[in-house]
């Protein structure tokens, strides 16, 4: 199966995160978090999360995305989100998680203009 994420260094210095399929608690959600604070470590303190291939999130794949702005809010870098289909927008804003996180409409948009 394809996996659940791959992770893109782009030429802003930014790590571009791309999720495809179903978030959800597992094996894939972890390993994401083990990266993020490998790169957390290297001094990375920019990401963008593309969420538009992703088919379905179910709670736990909220608090994974929760989890994973308070680990990097925590460390001084920023996370902004991307591309949200139409489901993981309703869930965001009906948990009002839209409000906590940073949202963009395009990859281009959420790339540019980093403090």
């Amino acid at each position: 199966p394809m996996p659940l994420f791959n992770i893109d260094n782009h030429a802003s210095g930014t790590n571009l995160v791309s999720f495809h399929g179903r978030v959800t608690f597992g094996r894939e959600t972890e390993r994401c978090r083990q990266r993020l604070k490998e790169l957390l470590e290297q001094g990375d303190r920019r990401f963008v999360f593309d969420l538009s291939d992703v088919e379905y999130v179910d709670s736990a794949g909220i608090g994974f995305l929760v989890t994973c702005l308070t680990t990097l809010g925590q460390a001084g870098a920023q996370l902004r989100l991307t591309s949200l289909p139409h489901r993981v927008k309703h869930v965001l804003s009906i948990t009002r998680l839209n409000t906590v996180f940073e949202i963009f409409p395009s990859q281009e948009q959420a790339l540019k203009n980093f403090d």
